[in-house]
């Protein structure tokens, strides 16, 4: 196999030279409109091509290593006793779910409550305008028990409504969401 990046041979889709070098993470800190907080590890910009091959077997495999490489040493400087993880809408729809990709990296810090957050809307907001994601809500629909913490999983913030949405039905049904963590912020800075 050849790494995606620089062509050189990997055992990986993306070998470890890239992964400490084009792909250092750039972490930041965006809070929406509600006050959650989300931390990124990049750019939108600086990972995009790489973000667009979720929709391909190929992507399972980067999504893991970007989060192993950029999510996880962030999540080991935490103390994570009694917090699980939540992916947004982990249902499985191309082969695999890419939030869940992202929280299975994390699962030795941080416990994945798997299936807790399915959209019932099946829409996709992958490439859509502004004013389709902000006029269709993903209608949530939370399946874990009360008074836990959490942290949201998902691969990229671009509005943010997503997230404020998964954020409201979570306090609503008196689960503490503490932030969220997506690979990328697509809000430039």
């Amino acid at each position: 196999m050849r790494c995606h990046l620089c062509l050189s041979l990997s055992w990986h889709p993306l070998c470890p030279i890239c992964l400490s070098t084009i792909l250092t993470p750039t972490p930041s800190k965006r809070v929406l409109e509600d006050g959650l907080v989300v931390y990124s590890s990049y750019k939108y910009s600086e990972i995009s091509n790489l973000l667009h091959t979720k929709h391909t077997y190929l992507g399972a495999k980067v999504f893991s290593q970007l989060s192993k490489n950029a999510i996880l040493p962030y999540i080991k400087t935490l103390t994570c006793q009694d917090i699980f993880s939540i992916p947004i809408d982990d249902h499985v729809r191309s082969g695999y779910s890419h939030s869940a990709i992202i929280a299975k990296a994390l699962k030795d810090y941080i416990e994945p409550l798997y299936g807790s957050l399915r959209a019932k809307n099946k829409l996709r907001y992958s490439g859509q305008k502004l004013d389709v994601r902000k006029k269709e809500k993903r209608d949530f629909i939370l399946t874990c028990k009360e008074n836990l913490d959490v942290v949201l999983i998902d691969d990229i913030v671009t509005t943010g409504n997503t997230l404020i949405e998964a954020n409201e039905v979570c306090r609503k049904a008196n689960v503490n969401v503490l932030f969220a963590l997506v690979l990328a912020d697509a809000k430039e800075r």
